[in-house]
């Protein structure tokens, strides 16, 4: 059947001319099947390269978390922290050589940390709470008025009572300075029971180690290098062996 036009003329056309057929629509599989290979190559950088790639790197984050979280963890055999006073590098390199020797037997599963990251600053200070609240720092060297503030805070072991023959040996180079006390409350009403509480107990919470080889080169503080061992640290007795190992050395 021929179509009529506005103007009353018939089509030559018939109605079922390829020109009046809608177009069907093409599958995505019969588009690709058409494309050439570089069309193809141009299609997938076009659309689908970005999300490949942020795809590969979340996959790659993943994969890394994953390993640092299940991943065999190396024993620290001691934490050596220098506070408020950075080192020569070739001195703690020397130092942790030392402390190398004295303490790892097995490199692979076992290592020594001498850290003097801790910068005279808030930030540091919070870093240096942080460590000793998770128990990690066994050896703490910081200046007199650092020190101090620390064994008030009940940060370090009575030497008298942790290494008695040691401190007796090396009893001049003793730092004896005020320890942790208990806050009296409202509620305590005895006087003398309030004094006691407010008295600090001066006692060696630390040794001087200014002239000790490992040390000296590297203290630039005008006040003495003390060195403390950390209320209950991890490695307590390894700590004692690197206190007596630095008058020794």
């Amino acid at each position: 059947m021929a179509l009529t036009g506005n103007n009353n003329h018939r089509s030559v056309l018939d109605d079922n001319a390829s020109l009046f057929q809608v177009a069907e629509e093409k599958s995505e599989k019969q588009k690709w099947s058409e494309l050439t290979f570089s069309q193809r190559l141009q299609y997938f950088l076009d659309y689908y390269l970005i999300k490949c790639l942020i795809f590969i790197a979340l996959i790659a984050a993943f994969g890394i978390i994953v390993w640092t979280m299940t991943k065999p963890q190396k024993e620290c055999k001691l934490f050596f922290a220098i506070v408020h006073n950075a080192m020569i590098p070739e001195e703690k390199e020397s130092l942790e050589t030392l402390l190398t020797e004295l303490f790892i037997t097995d490199p692979k599963h076992e290592v020594i940390r001498v850290d003097d990251s801790f910068p005279n600053g808030y930030e540091s200070d919070a870093k240096l709470s942080a460590f000793l609240s998770a128990q990690e720092i066994d050896l703490i060297v910081t200046n007199e008025k650092h020190f101090q503030s620390l064994a008030k805070s009940d940060c370090f072991v009575d030497l008298n009572e942790f290494m008695p023959e040691f401190s007796k040996k090396y009893a001049s180079y003793l730092y004896q300075t005020e320890g942790y006390s208990e806050q009296a409350t409202e509620n305590d009403s005895d006087q003398n029971n309030i004094s006691s509480k407010y008295m600090s107990p001066v006692k060696a919470y630390g040794i001087n180690v200014t002239n000790c080889k490992a040390i000296k080169k590297s203290w630039f503080q005008e006040e003495d290098a003390i060195l403390g061992i950390v209320q209950n640290c991890k490695q307590q007795e390894n700590a004692a062996k690197t206190t007596k190992k630095l008058f020794l050395n």
